[in-house]
């Protein structure tokens, strides 16, 4: 995985990677996998919680104009009013409630996991195997809906369609993150063939050629353990929870051996100083905009 030498892309955009500063595994280890978020401190922390939460209201809103009734709001414009106030409370409640009814403190920490998850996946064109992304779905706009979190399509070097399969969890236990990988490792290995089930049925209604016969076989590549399929783990956590070597992520090998590929399991650790402060200033901005 590589992260950018700018906070922004050539269009302009900007990016949540190189505010990360996410740092690769060594070549060694078994299972891919990137660390960062050590140092987001500031106008930097600052800015990742604004590019989370707008995030959080695209996934929610798509293409509703109540996303740029939000906007308007949150940049300091007028508040709206009567029904169209009603509309934009409806939607930021999907992930994070309302002041008056605030979503659980957990489940707004693990949507914001997700968020974070979601952004570093779509900023990733190129990975170290010679992957590279075609597509990464939106993410659920309420964490606590069932299925899977998240899955992601690529070419492969020779350009044969590939596919990952992501659980994303948010860590704040006194036990190690490699408890919570090892928990979402085992989660993947015994519902990971309904998760896929759930996402890629629906998608082959619009998924054409290639890519749609992908989706038709997923689950029989999943059974197969092809060389089509992987899994990743995604955790957010705070600083003092981030792993210090190789051996924090073995679990997610050891429940997939027949995985052994570069590349087919994989996992991403945001450690940010304070993430459940980090989770509550992202509601904080979501909320901005009511």
């Amino acid at each position: 995985m590589h992260d950018e030498d700018a906070a922004s892309d050539t269009d302009g955009e900007v990016l949540l990677t190189p505010l990360l500063m996410l740092k690769d595994s060594d070549a060694t280890s078994k299972v891919e996998y990137v660390v960062g978020g050590e140092q987001l401190v500031g106008a930097s922390r600052d800015l990742a919680a604004a590019l989370i939460a707008d995030d959080a209201m695209v996934v929610a809103c798509g293409k509703s104009a109540v996303l740029d009734r939000w906007r308007l709001r949150r940049d300091g414009g007028p508040s709206s009013s009567g029904a169209q106030l009603e509309a934009v409370k409806a939607f930021v409640s999907i992930g994070f409630g309302t002041p008056g009814a605030p979503k659980l403190v957990d489940h707004v920490q693990g949507h914001v996991a997700e968020l974070l998850w979601h952004r570093i996946i779509s900023e990733r064109i190129s990975c170290r195997d010679g992957r590279t992304l075609v597509e990464a779905p939106p993410i659920k706009a309420d964490a606590l809906e069932p299925g899977g979190d998240g899955l992601v399509v690529y070419a492969d070097a020779s350009g044969t369609l590939v596919f990952r399969l992501w659980e994303i969890k948010k860590h704040d236990s006194a036990a190690g993150v490699s408890k919570t990988i090892n928990r979402a490792a085992k989660q993947l290995r015994r519902r990971g063939h309904y998760y896929l089930a759930k996402l890629a049925g629906p998608a082959t209604l619009s998924a054409e050629g290639a890519l749609g016969e992908l989706y038709d076989g997923m689950v029989d590549f999943w059974f197969e353990r092809s060389p089509k399929a992987g899994v990743g783990v995604s955790v957010g956590a705070s600083l003092e929870h981030r792993p210090r070597n190789s051996n924090t992520f073995k679990s997610l090998g050891a429940q997939f051996p027949d995985f052994p590929a570069g590349g087919q399991t994989e996992s991403i650790v945001v450690a940010i100083p304070d993430f459940p402060e980090f989770a509550e200033r992202v509601k904080e901005i979501v909320w901005s905009g009511l």
